[in-house]
């Protein structure tokens, strides 16, 4: 019985997620009991596994979507059409042209990850490794994947420890979501000596059709660069961004 009982869980679960990639957008726990024909109490079970577990994501007014957790189970499989494997030369060009590091970044159990990352000309004294996680709080890119999420649902699961380095508080809550928006209106988002010192990083979102934030491209850098090298870095930044988001598009 036990056995049977799990089977339809793992079938439950896969029917939302075909449910929510069917519709393509963001859908209460009703909503999306009714478009399978499913008794509510089930569905919510099942989404607030997949929600904290990272398979999918939670957005304002109750809704869910397809989580970023399964950019990282895509990038395990070469799929011709995915964003990691279509961004990959471009980003791999952006690096060489600027010597700088470039990265590809997602929201992956509330933190930012690294999908795929090109090293530009000169070693880092800070690690930045394809898979790693950094606190949210603390990166350029995190500014464009909270979008969507509303102050409420940042303060239950950013953890409080993420707002520190090496146990100093360097970043609050307000602080945040006010960079956030900024970064909104300017179209990138600008981040110096918070992840480590003398580091500094410049991201852009991916948008989809639907104006959802997939991932952001970002590149990292010595501080000391920022005065010398930030509108060149911002303007090649976009055209990357701009050749990648059309290049998906024109996939999908």
């Amino acid at each position: 019985m036990a056995k049977v009982t799990r089977e339809r869980g793992i079938d439950r679960a896969i029917d939302i997620l075909d449910c929510l990639h069917h519709h393509r957008r963001p859908m209460v726990v009703n909503e999306l009991a009714a478009a399978m024909g499913a008794p509510r109490s089930t569905i919510y079970q099942t989404t607030k596994l997949l929600l904290n577990r990272s398979v999918l994501d939670s957005y304002s007014g109750g809704r869910v979507f397809l989580g970023r957790k399964l950019f990282l189970y895509g990038s395990a499989v070469p799929e011709q059409y995915s964003l990691i494997e279509l961004s990959r030369p471009f980003i791999d060009e952006l690096a060489e042209e600027l010597g700088e590091r470039v990265e590809l970044n997602s929201l992956v159990d509330w933190k930012q990850s690294i999908l795929y990352a090109a090293d530009g000309k000169r070693s880092y004294f800070f690690p930045l490794n394809p898979g790693a996680s950094y606190p949210l709080p603390l990166t350029s890119s995190s500014r464009f994947l909270i979008d969507g999420f509303d102050e409420e649902t940042l303060r239950r699961n950013i953890p409080e420890e993420d707002y520190f380095r090496q146990g100093e508080r360097v970043m609050t809550l307000d602080r945040f979501l006010k960079d956030s928006q900024e970064a909104k209106a300017h179209g990138y988002s600008v981040v110096s000596d918070l992840l480590d010192n003398h580091l500094s990083s410049i991201s852009m979102p991916i948008i989809d059709k639907s104006g959802v934030v997939l991932s952001t491209i970002g590149i990292a850098f010595p501080t000391g660069e920022m005065e010398a090298s930030k509108d060149r870095f911002v303007e090649a930044l976009k055209e990357t961004v701009d050749k990648v988001r059309e290049t998906f598009l024109m996939a999908g």
